[in-house]
């Protein structure tokens, strides 16, 4: 497999994607108007406790307040085998503890001043998510303040190679309330890489424990790497054969901190001087733009549906054109086992979180559900966000929830209709044309006997004065009035307006 990472600079957006035997796997994308917060450390103020969510509001400077829940306060280790389930920056939200959690109101007061770590973007309404657990990534560690164990990450499988990295961990005599958690990146590091590692986090965690207590409430404190750091940190792995950026400032600011920090990957490194775009030069525009499809097109001319909400996405897979050679149970089958690749991917790109219903199409067979699902299981494997999903039902439905981080793709790039207000559809033609026949009878009940003058969307109007023509026409002999329309092209379509008649 020949793996790329393509990063694109521009002077309002930075873009990522990563390729495999080129085809688009993953896609990333930041925006100057659109600051990243999550990995951030802030000095934060308590505004308000709400003892029955067991939750706090914390003033951290930003436009929303964030939001503090009681098992991200409580003092004491964390969940480690959530810890060890990394994410694309290292930081994970610690797990509810609803049996042992005390009241919020014993640990927080309103007015208090508090050092906290965002775990999770504010997204729609909702605020930044907050822990006061820091966890300080490296690229082969994480550290961990106020803990005082060592983990591994879980995709370090071989059970020696586990064994000898806690053992080297362990011998470097780390400081008491100090854990650490070995990344995937660092299964094949020795003794002195990892010094080094943790003699840089330790230092960068004495200078935000030095800054804490010198700052004001609210500011920031520590700010997390950019975009093009992240992927060279967390992504940029001794599978990947080429890094590619196309500005040359970008280039030269990641080259010295590979250097750095991985020098044997330096020559993997490459400026492209191309006059082609590179997204364009390796195919990448056409791919990005399906991103923002509800439809997608699988190889057997089936496809998939996606519906996005602010709190759940709904995936519908369909036949299409595909009719098989069988029978209906082998379509369905071969359908959904190619939906299931695609969907994976699909989740994996668009950076889709939350509640994830897939509708997929309805199988008799026992062992046909089994093997779709299971498809489905493997290709979010290769996931980096966390992911719970329960078994297929007979009716073909599986339902899942994903780690949700951040803004998807589509939201950051797309807002909410004006027009529709998020229907995605708009009325009719004849529909409104019977609303305006409608509305005008109203009006011609009330208002004197002088010409009306209405001003509606011109496909409207071609509507009303030709085929409903007779319409207007009965109006106008019953209650003895001109009725004149009018086409106005800036009009929405749902738009339209009747002239008060002058006195």
């Amino acid at each position: 497999m020949y793996k790329r990472i393509l990063v694109n600079i521009e002077l309002l957006e930075k873009r990522v994607a990563i390729l495999e035997d080129n085809a688009l796997e993953e896609y990333y994308i930041e925006r100057a108007d659109h600051q990243k917060v999550v990995g951030n450390v802030y000095k934060g103020r308590v505004t308000a406790i709400l003892p029955g969510m067991g939750a706090a509001f914390v003033d951290l400077g930003l436009e929303k307040n964030g939001f503090l829940h009681v098992s991200d306060v409580v003092e004491g280790p964390r969940d480690l085998e959530e810890l060890l389930s990394e994410s694309f920056n290292g930081l994970t939200a610690k797990k509810s503890q609803k049996d042992s959690l005390p009241n919020i109101t014993n640990l927080l007061k309103k007015g208090q001043e508090i050092m906290v770590q965002v775990v999770k973007e504010p997204i729609g309404t909702k605020g930044a998510r907050l822990t006061t657990h820091i966890s300080l990534p490296g690229r082969y560690l994480v550290l961990m303040p106020y803990e005082s164990r060592i983990g591994v990450s879980k995709r370090i499988t071989k059970y020696s190679e586990r064994g000898r990295i806690k053992k080297e961990i362990s011998s470097l005599n780390l400081p008491k309330d100090i854990g650490i958690i070995v990344r995937t990146a660092g299964g094949s590091c020795r003794r002195g890489a990892f010094k080094n590692e943790i003699r840089y986090l330790l230092k960068t965690w004495e200078r935000i424990k030095r800054e804490g207590e010198k700052a004001r409430a609210p500011s920031l404190i520590h700010r997390e790497y950019d975009l093009l750091f992240r992927v060279a940190r967390d992504i940029f792995t001794n599978d990947v054969n080429r890094l590619i950026v196309d500005d040359r400032e970008e280039f030269k600011r990641i080259a010295h901190f590979v250097g750095f920090t991985m020098p044997s990957l330096r020559l993997r490194l490459k400026y492209y001087r191309g006059e082609t775009p590179l997204f364009e030069r390796f195919g990448i525009e056409k791919e990005i733009a399906k991103l923002y499809e509800n439809r997608i097109y699988l190889k057997n001319r089936g496809y998939i549906i996606i519906e996005q909400t602010e709190g759940l996405v709904a995936i519908d897979v369909n036949t299409g054109s595909f009719v098989g050679r069988k029978n209906l149970e082998e379509t369905a089958f071969l359908t959904n086992l190619e939906a299931a690749k695609e969907i994976s991917r699909q989740i994996r790109l668009r950076d889709m979180g939350g509640i994830i219903v897939i509708d997929f199409i309805d199988m008799d067979l026992k062992e046909h559900r089994s093997q779709v699902f299971e498809t489905l299981k493997n290709g979010l494997r290769r996931d980096k966000a966390r992911s719970k999903v329960l078994n297929i039902s007979a009716l073909g439905l599986v339902e899942m929830t994903r780690q949700r981080m951040r803004k998807s793709v589509e939201s950051l790039s797309y807002r909410v209709c004006p027009y529709c207000n998020g229907r995605g559809s708009v009325k009719s033609v004849t529909t409104l044309s019977i609303e305006v026949r409608r509305k005008l009878s109203q009006v011609l009940k009330k208002w004197p006997r002088r010409p009306l003058v209405m001003h509606a969307h011109p496909e409207v109007v071609e509507r009303v004065t030709r085929q409903d023509r007779n319409s207007i026409s009965y109006l106008e002999n019953r209650y003895r009035r001109k009725i004149i329309i009018k086409g106005n092209p800036s009009f929405h379509i749902e738009r339209y307006h009747i002239e008060e008649p002058a006195k």
